[in-house]
């Protein structure tokens, strides 16, 4: 053996390159994640508008009486 070993041995960057993979799995499913609360986020939005818009028509056209708060 050398007494003065320089560099990186192959097995160490094969765990270094598994430790990054890794985090970039991670990562991605993090943000998979929040696509899609956001896709969740967005469709519960457009019922509330949608409901809201009937709501709303029905007060305008005079057929719905509901008392404001």
């Amino acid at each position: 053996m050398h007494t003065k070993q320089r560099g990186m041995t192959l097995l160490e960057v094969l765990l270094a390159v598994a430790v990054v993979a890794l985090g970039m799995f991670a990562a991605a499913a993090l943000q998979l994640q929040a696509l899609q609360a956001t896709d969740s986020a967005r469709r519960e939005m457009q019922n509330a508008l949608g409901a809201h818009t009937l709501l709303e028509r029905g007060r305008a056209a005079g057929k719905l009486k509901v008392p404001r708060p």
